[in-house]
């Protein structure tokens, strides 16, 4: 891993350690103290949890990766994120709070990241070990991830584009600007998803990727135990949520004999 490299991923884990405590835990504020109001609060905790779970992922990166195929399969995912919430923000400029210093910081992040990923990525490709063939072992795992993938991708486009008409059949509450941040999280795991289907060559490359979905399914199944009051219905969400976490539990499994070659 490449000095600069490092430095990105620091950058990346305070950004979502914070944003993910204060929207998680303190998600009540997050109506008057965050770059746009937002209310509910368990629309705040959902993407709280998304941030906690990417503070899993560049933990886990800082912590314990020692190469760059122990995480090189995620930057497409994290690119989807930044570009679609990005997007949203210059979609629904006029919901932000442009007199409040966070919001520009928010807007520098989502402005820089999607420049800043290809740079980096760049950098680390021009040194980057040979790829071995698959594994075999892969095979289930990643036809699974592949299917699984596709599907989330198409269900976020769907919700992206059209957030008001699909956003009436969410378990909670969604304004537009908040469908299309829902909408930016299921990209995110759905772009995961099919790059492993398509790039994974050993079973350690997928455990951090894995090990931050199983973290994010957990993290949002506990939001209807925790904001009772707000969500309603959804059994097809909650079908989804514990299928997704089955799969990150699986990939955790499938990788996990490999964990020391991180």
């Amino acid at each position: 891993m490449l000095g600069l490299t490092r430095v990105g991923v620091w950058v990346l884990f305070v950004l979502a350690a914070a944003n993910g405590l204060f929207l998680y835990f303190v998600s009540g504020r997050a109506d008057t103290d965050y770059a746009w109001s937002i209310k509910p609060a368990v629309n705040a905790a959902f993407i709280g949890a998304g941030f906690l779970a990417g503070t899993v992922a560049t933990g886990l990166v800082l912590w314990r990766a020692t190469r760059w195929r122990s995480f090189s399969l995620l930057p497409p995912a994290l690119w989807v994120l930044a570009t679609t919430l990005l997007a949203a923000t210059i979609i629904h400029h006029d919901r932000f709070k442009w007199l409040y210093a966070l919001t520009w910081v928010w807007a520098l992040v989502y402005g820089g990241v999607p420049l800043a990923i290809p740079f980096l990525v760049a950098r680390q490709q021009r040194v980057a070990e040979a790829l071995p063939a698959a594994d075999p072992a892969l095979r289930v795992l990643r036809v699974l991830s592949g299917l699984t993938g596709a599907g989330l991708m198409a269900g976020a486009a769907a919700l992206y584009l059209a957030p008001v008409e699909l956003g009436e059949h969410w378990p909670w509450p969604l304004t537009p600007l908040l469908g299309r941040a829902v909408a930016a999280w299921y990209a995110l795991f759905g772009t995961m998803l099919v790059t492993f289907a398509v790039a994974q060559r050993r079973r350690f490359e997928g455990l951090i990727g894995y090990a931050t979905l199983a973290v994010w399914c957990v993290l949002l199944l506990a939001l209807p135990l925790l904001y009772a009051e707000d969500v309603s219905g959804g059994w097809a969400w909650y079908t989804l949520m514990v299928a997704l976490l089955a799969l990150g539990l699986y990939g955790l499994t499938v990788g996990w004999p490999e964990r020391d070659r991180l």
